[in-house]
């Protein structure tokens, strides 16, 4: 509760001590009480208030009164209450918000990772890729250069007659492959050495 409210309820319940106590007229009334001491007994006589009808309008008013500071004071709490709960929504709403965005920045920080190594996975592949083309590349190449000089070992195979011929493993030579010569082939039928 706030400063002003208190000052303004204490005023109030002062003013209506104030009227209550000027408006009422006393008046003494013997009524015995026993003060119990050692050896005596003493009565002492109490003063009690008796009410006029002026102080039951007094007192209507000081109820009125009563009533106005008690639902000034409801307000002052329902407003204190009010205040409080909408604090208690905006840190709550600060706090939602606060985890909203430090969930997204570690989302992005795990998609910039994930990109990372998607990227980095490709590079490789290709990378792996072209070494892979290019060992099938050389392969073909070292193949083909076997070959050729194969065909021209081959080429170059000269065999002075059928028994060398056969002494190597050749027979028959046909016409197109290395080593066939017209004078292997008797019959000049392609066919060398039969």
């Amino acid at each position: 509760m706030n400063s002003r409210i208190r000052i303004t309820l204490t005023v109030a319940a002062s003013l209506l001590a104030l009227t209550a106590c000027s408006q009422a007229s006393p008046s003494t009334e013997n009524v015995p009480i026993r003060l119990v001491d050692a050896q005596e007994t003493t009565t002492t006589p109490i003063t009690t208030p008796t009410t006029s009808p002026t102080s039951t309008v007094d007192t209507a008013a000081a109820e009125q009164a009563a009533a106005a500071a008690a639902a000034a004071k409801a307000e002052a709490d329902a407003k204190a209450k009010a205040d409080a709960a909408a604090k208690s929504a905006a840190a709550k709403a600060k706090a939602a918000a606060e985890a909203k965005a430090k969930a997204a920045a570690v989302k992005a920080k795990a998609d910039a990772a994930r990109a990372t190594a998607a990227a980095k996975a490709k590079a490789d592949a290709k990378a792996k890729a072209a070494a892979k083309a290019k060992a099938a590349a050389k392969a073909k190449a070292d193949a083909a250069a076997q070959k050729a000089a194969a065909a021209a070992a081959l080429a170059n195979v000269y065999y002075a007659n059928c028994t060398a011929v056969r002494a190597a493993g050749a027979d028959p030579i046909y016409a197109g492959q290395p080593g066939y010569s017209r004078k292997l082939d008797r019959d000049g039928d392609g066919i060398a050495c039969e």
